[in-house]
């Protein structure tokens, strides 16, 4: 009986299995406004082999005209139960960066519309107004919501991932020059300040997440690594808060003054580091030291 259930399961054509759940993956950008990405399917329970996808597809989306219109070639498809090939995707993965997909950019998430504290900070964060992107189609935002944005190093083009309402795991993707370049710090700032009116109103978790996203999305902006670098304090995780920390003193100098006087960062001030690198104490000599 198993053997004949592994039989049927390898002759199943995906569209024959039902989908439980998408994954997708940023390979890396080129130069130009081009993204190369991974995508997978996964079947419902007891369908297929579990854990295993049944559609795999790894390529590209290209902005290929004048006009925004996106060209997608899928270097590597599989379809169908018992078709995924690790070692097949990971040679074309190596073959797509050896072509000049091997750029790193920038990734935001916008997690809900019940985690915005504020309509300031929701009018940015929510809608894609401020990227004053042009698209070749939008999709029915009465079924898709905006979950991800992935910018190019450049920001001058993005990969907006919409999620389907009540299944955030199941993906259209739509790949847009964005006119305005500042949009993307805007966006991580709108994050932080959005991050410190959730630890106002008393979630800390959600504060957390929020002010993450907001380096991440921004990570040359001081203030955003600043705040990260408090929440990550409060929330007990010391050396990641020192790390971000340290890297918005890079930024700005100015932060090591704050940082000293902020109670933020109350449990920071009995280390060695922190007094060295923020409150500039020199470390005592080692009395045995040679």
């Amino acid at each position: 009986m198993r053997a004949l259930l592994f039989l049927l399961l390898l002759a199943a054509p995906a569209s024959a299995l039902d989908i439980e759940r998408e994954e997708y993956a940023i390979v890396g950008w080129n130069n130009a406004c081009s993204v190369a990405v991974e995508r997978y399917a996964y079947p419902v329970l007891g369908q297929a082999i579990h854990g295993e996808p049944i559609t795999s597809r790894v390529g590209t989306l290209a902005i290929v005209t004048a006009r925004p219109v996106v060209e997608t070639r899928w270097v590597y498809e599989a379809d169908g139960a018992n078709t995924y090939d690790k070692g097949a995707i990971a040679a074309f993965r190596r073959k797509l960066r050896k072509a000049g997909f091997d750029r790193r950019g920038f990734d935001e998430t916008i997690r809900d519309a019940v985690t915005v504290e504020s309509p300031g900070s929701a009018e940015v964060i929510l809608s894609t107004a401020i990227l004053e992107a042009r698209p070749d189609f939008w999709p029915d935002t009465n079924e898709w919501r905006l979950g991800h944005v992935h910018y190019n190093p450049l920001s001058t083009c993005a990969l907006l991932v919409y999620e389907r309402l009540g299944e955030r795991d199941r993906y259209k993707f739509i790949l847009t020059r964005i006119y305005n370049t500042n949009a993307r710090p805007e966006r991580g700032r709108a994050h932080t300040t959005n991050g410190r009116l959730l630890f106002n109103s008393g979630d800390l978790a959600g504060a957390l997440a929020e002010s993450e996203i907001g380096a991440r999305t921004a990570p040359e902006v001081g203030g955003t690594r600043y705040q990260y670098a408090a929440m990550l304090a409060m929330n007990g995780r010391l050396d990641d808060s020192m790390r971000e920390l340290l890297a918005a003193k890079k930024i700005d100098g100015r932060f090591a003054a704050k940082a000293a006087k902020d109670e933020d960062f109350d449990s920071l001030r009995v280390r060695q580091d922190f007094q060295e690198l923020v409150l500039k104490r020199e470390r005592p000599p080692d009395p045995g030291a040679p």
